[in-house]
């Protein structure tokens, strides 16, 4: 069975529909100035990555790791997206997600989603994330697997109206943020009794005990 056959069978909640993402947003692909002319880089203009997109912590892209210049920008054909885009990254690998917090563009390993006047922000990055295992089962190619801008225009995700769409990610939003600060609190206990051992042999082994 095919993945929209797959689609159609699953029943929705009232109300919702499976919409393409080029009907509910604009895609738009990236690209990367020539790297042999300093003019370029080093500019003002945010300019994301895979790398960029693996390495946050969050969801919101406020910065990048380089910047490209407005001449720069100028020859290379992307696209500067406002925010509240959200960004996927396309390849190298398939399925690193964050939300433009600041006009931004991207390299050609990123796709750029510009949501439509009734797609929420947060509500189709996270429709995004939970298709990512089936977004990284759409790639292809000879060097590393690749999701492109046609497949994912036609690329199907439940959609429900745009209240909905708001109520469900700020419930997300909070569940998420409540996640993450439970994982930091149980990072830190876990770098405590990893040191535990070493902590109790030099109390030990210096009269301590």
């Amino acid at each position: 069975m095919d993945r929209d056959n797959l689609n159609n069978v699953r029943k929705l909640p009232e109300g919702w529909r499976w919409e393409r993402l080029g009907e509910v947003s604009r895609v738009v692909s990236g690209s990367t100035p020539a790297t042999g002319i300093d003019e370029f880089w080093n500019g003002d203009i945010c300019w994301i990555t895979p790398t960029d997109l693996g390495k946050m912590k969050g969801k919101e892209i406020y910065s990048s790791s380089r910047f490209i210049s407005k001449i720069g920008y100028d020859n290379c054909g992307t696209e500067l997206i406002p925010p509240g885009s959200v960004v996927l990254s396309s390849r190298a690998p398939i399925g690193h997600l964050g939300i433009a917090k600041v006009p931004l563009c991207t390299n050609q390993g990123c796709k750029s989603f510009i949501p439509g006047e009734y797609t929420d922000s947060d509500f189709l990055y996270y429709a995004l994330k939970i298709s990512v295992p089936l977004l990284q089962s759409l790639g292809s190619g000879a060097t590393f697997t690749e999701v492109s801008k046609s497949q994912l225009e036609t690329f199907k995700i439940p959609l429900p109206p745009l209240p909905e769409q708001k109520r469900i990610a700020a419930i997300l939003n909070e569940q998420m943020a409540a996640a993450d600060k439970l994982y930091e609190f149980a990072s830190g206990q876990l770098g405590i009794i990893k040191s535990l051992p070493a902590a109790l042999l030099r109390q030990a082994f210096g009269g301590g005990l």
